[in-house]
C-alpha cells in the first residue's frame, strides 16, 4: 500500500499540534504553581514583619521622684511585690496592672535581677 504524502503531512501536522497544546498546558500550570507560590510567600513574609516580639523597643523612662524602683530576686512574683508596695486599701489586681503598665511588661513573669519601677 502506496501512502499518499499529503496525508502523512496532517497526521504529523496534528501530532505536532497536540504536542503545543499539551505544552501549553504544561507551561500554564507551572505559571500558576509560581504564582500561587509566590503570593504564599509574600503573605508569609509580610505576616511575619508586622508580628510583635515581647520585647518592646521604647525605653522606659526613668523612676520619678514619688517612684520606687525595685530588683527582682528569685522567687518574686508581680502579685507579691505588688502586696509590699500597696497601701491597704487598694485592689492588688489594679495595682499589678499599674506595674506592669508602667513596666510595659506583656506577661506576669520576672526574671532575677530585672528592675522594676512601682508606681505609687
Amino acid at each position: 500500500m502506496i501512502m499518499n504524502p499529503s496525508f502523512y503531512k496532517s497526521i504529523h501536522k496534528e501530532k505536532t499540534a497536540k504536542s503545543f497544546k499539551s505544552r501549553g498546558h504544561h507551561v500554564q500550570r507551572h505559571a500558576f504553581k509560581l504564582i500561587v507560590c509566590a503570593a504564599v510567600f509574600v503573605l508569609l513574609f509580610t505576616s511575619f514583619l508586622m508580628m510583635r516580639t515581647n520585647a518592646s523597643s521604647d525605653h522606659i523612662q526613668e523612676a520619678a521622684a514619688n517612684e520606687q524602683t525595685v530588683i527582682v530576686t528569685t522567687g518574686d512574683t508581680l502579685w507579691g511585690i505588688a502586696d509590699r508596695f500597696s497601701e491597704g486599701s487598694k485592689d492588688i489586681r489594679q495595682y499589678i496592672y499599674k506595674i506592669k503598665e508602667r513596666n510595659q511588661l506583656s506577661s506576669v513573669e520576672l526574671r532575677p535581677g530585672q528592675v522594676l519601677i512601682i508606681p505609687q
